[in-house]
């Protein structure tokens, strides 16, 4: 997704209407803030989000103009005249400012319920993509921060690794090619940006549905069924959104139901987005090798914690080995219980429609675990204030609701305190599905924490954007545990943005290495297994001191490794075809898709599904990088054996984990934060345990 890395395209590129009635007042001007405040007594830096499609425009032209100006301060410094402060501070400045200035407009078109404002910012986006672009091709600022460079400066560990992270940003991006070379990389580079906002922009668009009977929902609850549209001649209408599409998947009886919806799901964009996607990586591919690189992946990987395309492989092929037996035997399991239920005897493995729905049944067989029954127990907003109440209890903090300008009626705001009442810094939810509005879930992050002229700490501020259910007919929205564990992956985005203490915006909360980015979410997926957080967190909907009984939570728990063979055998495929797509040169992704999927996953792909086509990790920041999501899985799961072995609300490992892991953001490589916080490198036992999988760790 871009504008999570937004200001990622300028750390990264240096390394690689309204909710309320009266419009809140401009806030005081903070010195050096370029953040569009809202005026609210005792919330410095509180943002606004009342922008119109005027504004919008606006913020288009006027950003470019005042970076123009501030840039070209910089070059004409004289030559002799360099210092830290006026060229390499001055220039993270000046991008810093600049991202602060474009992020909380952009970020209007994901979730404003105004088409012409989600258009006006969508445009905004892809204007200041392609002039990052530009910025970090200019020969002259490269020449400017060189000339600081070569005069060998004494600087602090800090201020050196500023000075380089900027100078390889300026490598990755041409400076060392010649000018007819450097001006067809920025050609290609901007054709790139605007091939990789068109695949994100047709998936945020993209509408579809299934018109079915009642009948064909057997297997569905009635407040599922209770939820849905319905159209004049009595059917139910089924989108392609998650809260739709996934219970129909899980428990759907018709099985040619499941069919149809899981082709159209899987064909979503697929008459634009593949065209899109093979483009973008034939642009990937010249530009690496424009660069010097083999290829994108080697690119990519040049700048994370697992430098070569190589050490991705040996790792995916350690795990899938592990793994591999397990798939095979869970797949066995799901095959004999469909030919005892079903009457349908084949050694052929299930198809993508199917794989689902009987994986959930033989969990219900097997462990005993109705995930309709359990969802009684996890009422969204009850949930939501155990989780927050737990992590306040962690990491020593105050988090309290607060009357905040939002963006629509239905968000809420929180200021987060430390215990002296210091705010640190301020987080928004929103968390139910509307017209146009981003169709994931996902932590943006909307002010970055950094320090200002002046010495004041600008407080960051970030927002998770969930599409869950409803409530309907009388009950509250209800969350199955997978919903459960996604907002506390969630919030680990948020504890990474909100406890920076990073001085530069550039190294600022989650402007870290790619394959570093999900530690801290995956890190807090830990504690929604856990017994004690899961009785604090759970309460029946209609009788709140009922919590989710002990027999259940222990099935719930023992369910971890249940299907982790097929899961991950599925990660891991994805994760193979992201690296093939930007390693080897695919002339049809279909079919590569197709082939890797038979291979890795088990499952084959459905005929005439284009599932690339909504793949939108591959466009969106994360190529040749999505086996990050696996390996900081490997390092979070090692990170949180010491929570095991000290207690999973214990303050003092919260602490050193807020201290060495999330304050810091990327102020130093990835791999030493890692290891001063373990005092040995990570390795993957601590993941395969969590697999199930003990012996293979040992």
């Amino acid at each position: 997704m871009l504008i999570r890395s937004l200001l990622t395209v300028l750390a990264v590129v240096c390394c690689a209407g309204l909710a309320f009635a009266e419009q809140p007042r401009a806030a005081q001007p903070v010195q050096g803030c370029k953040v569009q405040l809202a005026d609210v007594e005792g919330m410095p830096f509180a943002p606004r989000f009342d922008f119109t499609k005027e504004e919008v425009a606006k913020v288009a032209s006027d950003s470019r103009k005042e970076l123009d100006a501030r840039l070209e301060e910089i070059v004409k410094v004289p030559a002799g005249k360099r210092t830290f402060d006026n060229t390499v501070k001055a220039f993270e400045a000046a991008l810093s400012d600049f991202g602060d200035v474009i992020t909380l407009p952009i970020f209007m078109s994901y979730v404003s319920k105004d088409a012409a404002v989600r258009d006006a910012a969508a445009a905004l986006e892809e204007e200041s993509s392609k002039y990052t672009v530009e910025i970090m091709t200019r020969r002259d600022l490269y020449n400017a921060v060189n000339e600081f460079a070569q005069t060998k400066p004494q600087l602090s560990d800090e201020e050196q690794f500023l000075l380089d992270r900027i100078m390889l940003g300026f490598k990755r991006n041409g400076l060392m090619l010649s000018e007819a070379d450097l001006a067809k990389y920025k050609e290609l580079k901007q054709q790139l940006v605007a091939t990789e906002l068109k695949f994100e922009k047709n998936i945020r668009d993209w509408k579809d549905q299934l018109e079915v009977t009642k009948e064909e929902l057997e297997g569905l609850p009635e407040d599922f069924i209770a939820g849905l549209a319905t159209t004049t001649d009595g059917k139910f209408v089924v989108t392609l959104n998650y809260p739709d599409y996934f219970p129909m998947m899980d428990n759907a009886k018709n099985d040619d139901v499941r069919r149809r919806l899981e082709f159209k799901f899987n064909n979503r964009c697929a008459d634009t987005n593949v065209q899109l996607l093979e483009e973008g990586l034939r642009l990937r591919q010249q530009l690496a090798e424009l660069l010097g690189y083999k290829n994108h992946a080697e690119y990519q990987l040049d700048d994370r914690m697992a430098k070569k395309p190589e050490a991705v492989t040996e790792f995916l092929d350690r795990l899938h080995g592990k793994l591999l037996p397990k798939a095979k035997a869970e797949m066995r399991d799901r095959l004999d219980l469909r030919a005892k239920e079903a009457g349908i005897r084949t050694t052929e493995p299930l198809m993508g429609w199917q794989w689902r729905y009987w994986n959930n049944q033989y969990s219900k067989m097997v462990l005993d675990i109705d995930k309709e029954a359990m969802k009684q127990y996890f009422p969204l907003e009850t949930v939501m204030n155990g989780m927050l109440a737990i992590y306040a209890e962690v990491f020593d903090v105050v988090m309290e609701k607060a009357a905040l300008p939002v963006w629509n009626e239905e968000v809420m705001s929180y200021v987060v305190k430390e215990k002296n009442g210091e705010v640190i810094g301020y987080l928004f939810i929103d968390l139910f599905p509307r017209d146009g509005k981003y169709k994931h879930q996902a932590c943006f992050g909307l002010v970055g924490g950094r320090e200002l002229p002046g010495g004041v700490y600008q407080k960051p501020a970030c927002a998770i954007v969930g599409n869950f259910n409803r409530p309907a007919a009388g009950q509250p929205s209800l969350l199955t545990h997978d919903d459960v564990e996604t907002m506390f992956h969630e919030f680990g985005h948020v504890t990474h943005n909100l406890f920076t203490k990073a001085r530069y915006g550039m190294f600022s909360g989650t402007a870290v290495a790619r394959d570093f980015v999900e530690v801290p979410s995956t890190i807090l997926e830990n504690w929604a297994w856990n017994k004690n957080v899961l009785e604090r967190i759970s309460g029946h909907w209609k009788n709140p001191s009922e919590k989710l009984p002990a027999a259940m939570i222990d099935r719930l728990i023992k369910s971890r490794t249940f299907d982790s063979g097929l899961v991950n055998v599925r990660q891991i495929f994805l994760t193979e075809f992201d690296m093939a797509c930007h390693t080897t040169d695919l002339k049809n992704t279909t079919i590569s898709y197709g082939r890797l999927q038979r291979r890795y996953m088990l499952t084959p792909k459905s005929v005439g599904t284009h599932p690339q086509a909504s793949f939108g990790h591959l466009m969106g920041g994360y190529d040749a990088g999505y086996y990050g999501y696996l390996w900081a899985r490997a390092i979070s799961a090692d990170i949180f054996t010491e929570f095991e072995k000290n207690g999973v609300f214990d303050g003092a490992t919260g602490k050193k984990y807020r201290d060495l892991i999330l304050a810091p953001g990327r102020t130093a490589d990835q791999n030493v934060q890692v290891q001063a916080f373990l005092g040995r490198s990570f390795n993957e036992d601590a993941l395969l345990r969590q697999f199930g999988l003990e012996t293979a760790a040992k």
